[in-house]
């Protein structure tokens, strides 16, 4: 019989003992436990072994801490090796616990891989530090997301264009490294883009159809360097990757953010005072009906996002009539403004006509509530 089956019956075998000397008091209090002669206490090193092990199970479960309890596992694991081996000599002792020594061995150099230190281009580490970064983005999550797997750099001279108006399709999602790019509309300048700036973060959260075009031009004022991701290649990547997903889609929306505070930041009065759209005065302009659809849907998408980001310092565009409407239709009651409809008034000031022809966003123009 096997010493696993020989263990095994003495084990089975204690209770019919007991029932053949239950007669007997003596024997009753022999047999109420299983071990009678206990053996004197193993070894030294079986001791430390077990104090080893007894400490790697106490750290936390941070990294340093996993670093150290594989650490002491496999100090632990060495000790009892050498015990089975030279002191109790036993063969199946030495080789589970040679297993195990393995086992964290490999987990050790797993974690210290992890660690390495991974380099970026200067490029791409000035947009890993300002942008990824403060959302713990790992070093390794970001070289995935800029790999050539999922992603492109591409090099843009002076006068050439990352993407021409009704032309050039919204399927792609640009972000600039370095140089200068200009955004324009029917030849018209709207905003300058720098680095570390997406090159067309509203065309990409519009979410259309692989065959929307963009309403304007993304033209190179200097020589350029922008990594690029099509849309599809994102997806892919964002459904292992639900973490960078999320920090990605904030990222964007900031960016779209800040570029429409560029453009509300823009409209001036004669006074030199900006035209806020979250005056009390506007958001009835915004509701009404009786504005063109061009401004009443940029002001919405202004209003939406007005308490969210701090006003872009864009230089400012002056527009006349705007400071005597407001100071005439805003009139005061116990401290307090009091809302009034310029519906009206709007089309007579230079605010409607210089967002309807500046505005690069009427490729995300909102749908009206109805």
């Amino acid at each position: 019989m096997t010493s696993f089956g020989f263990g095994l019956s003495e084990i089975i075998s204690i209770p019919s003992v007991f029932k053949e000397n239950s007669t007997n008091s003596t024997s009753f209090t022999e047999h109420t436990v299983w071990c009678i002669d206990w053996r004197p206490s193993q070894h030294w090193m079986f001791q430390i072994a077990n104090v080893l092990f007894f400490l790697s199970y106490s750290v936390p479960t941070s990294y340093y801490g996993i670093l150290f309890m594989h650490s002491t596992l496999i100090a632990g694991f060495l000790i009892l090796i050498t015990w089975a081996w030279r002191i109790v000599c036993a063969p199946d002792l030495f080789t589970w616990n040679l297993c195990f020594l393995f086992i964290n061995i490999l987990q050790l150099i797993y974690l210290i891989y992890q660690r390495r230190p991974i380099n970026f281009n200067p490029e791409l580490e000035q947009i890993y530090r300002n942008m990824f970064k403060p959302f713990k983005i790992t070093r390794i999550q970001f070289k995935k997301l800029v790999s050539e797997q999922f992603a492109q750099i591409v090099t843009l001279h002076i006068g050439e264009a990352y993407a021409m108006q009704n032309i050039t399709k919204t399927d792609r999602l640009g972000l600039l490294m370095s140089g200068k790019a200009n955004v324009l509309q029917d030849h018209q300048l709207l905003h300058p883009i720098g680095p570390c700036e997406f090159l067309d973060s509203p065309e990409f959260e519009s979410r259309g159809s692989s065959e929307d075009k963009f309403k304007v031009s993304v033209i190179a004022a200097t020589t350029c360097r922008y990594i690029f991701w099509q849309r599809s290649a994102l997806e892919y990547l964002f459904v292992k990757e639900t973490y960078l997903a999320t920090v990605l889609a904030t990222l964007v929306a900031k960016d779209i953010t800040i570029k429409l505070y560029s453009m509300n930041n823009k409209i001036m009065t004669d006074k030199g005072s900006h035209l806020d759209i979250r005056l009390p005065s506007i958001t009835p302009a915004i509701a009404s009906k009786e504005c063109k659809p061009p401004i009443v849907k940029t002001l919405k998408k202004l209003a939406v996002i007005s308490s969210h980001c701090p006003i872009s310092p864009i230089p400012a565009v002056k527009i006349t009539k705007c400071e005597t409407l407001i100071m005439d239709k805003c009139q005061t009651t116990n401290g307090k403004f009091n809302r009034m409809n310029l519906a009206n008034e709007m089309g007579n000031t230079g605010v409607e006509n210089w967002l309807e022809k500046t505005s690069k966003y009427h490729s995300l123009e909102m749908a009206d509530d109805e």
